[in-house]
C-alpha cells in the first residue's frame, strides 16, 4: 500500500477508533492499542481498491472483533489506570459544576454499559462518529433494519434509565 494513502487512511480514522474503542473497553491506552492493530492489520492486508466508506467500515469491523477479543480475555481485570489518570488531573476551577459533570459522564458510561453489545455499539457509531446506518451494518456485519431497530431500543432505554435516574436523584435532595 502507498504510505501517503496509508498515511491518510491513518489520520482520518485512528482518532474516531480510539473513541469509539474506548467506550467499548473502558480503557483509553488499550483502545489505542486496538486502533493501531487494526489499521496495521489494513496496511498489511494492502486494501488499496477499496473506497473511503468501505475502509472506513472495514477498519471498524476490524477493531470491533479484536475488541470483544479483548474484553472476553480480560472480563475481570480492574481498569486501573483510568483510575490512576483521573486521580492525577489538574483540580478545576469550580469543583461543584466538574464533580456534577464528572458524575453525569460517569452515570451515562454506567447506563451505556448496560445496553445489549449490539445496541450500545450501533448507538456509539451513529451519535459519536456520525456514521449513517449503512456504515454502521457494514461494520456490524447486519442488515439496516437492524441497525435501525437496535439504535431506536438503545435510545428508548438510556432514556428511560437517565429520567428514572434524575427521578431518584430528585427524591433524594427533597429528604435531605
Amino acid at each position: 500500500m502507498d504510505k501517503e494513502k496509508f498515511t491518510i487512511t491513518f489520520n482520518e480514522n485512528y482518532p474516531r477508533l480510539c473513541r469509539v474503542l474506548k467506550y467499548m473497553l473502558g480503557d483509553l491506552s488499550l483502545a489505542q492499542d486496538i486502533a493501531q492493530e487494526t489499521l496495521l492489520r489494513f496496511y498489511q492486508q494492502n486494501n488499496q481498491g477499496l473506497s473511503t466508506m468501505e475502509i472506513r467500515a472495514w477498519l471498524f469491523r476490524v477493531a470491533h472483533n479484536l475488541a470483544l477479543n479483548e474484553i472476553a480475555k480480560r472480563q475481570t481485570k480492574i481498569k486501573f489506570f483510568d483510575r490512576v489518570a483521573n486521580f492525577f488531573k489538574p483540580k478545576p476551577l469550580d469543583p461543584q459544576k466538574n464533580l456534577e459533570d464528572i458524575e453525569e459522564a460517569k452515570e451515562l458510561a454506567d447506563l451505556l454499559k448496560l445496553l445489549p453489545e449490539d445496541q450500545r455499539l450501533a448507538l456509539l457509531l451513529r451519535e459519536q462518529e456520525e456514521m449513517s446506518y449503512q456504515e454502521i451494518a457494514k461494520v456490524l456485519n447486519i442488515s439496516e433494519s437492524k441497525v435501525k431497530v437496535d439504535i431506536f431500543r438503545a435510545r428508548n432505554t438510556l432514556r428511560s434509565k437517565w429520567q428514572i435516574s434524575q427521578k431518584s436523584k430528585q427524591k433524594s435532595k427533597q429528604v435531605k
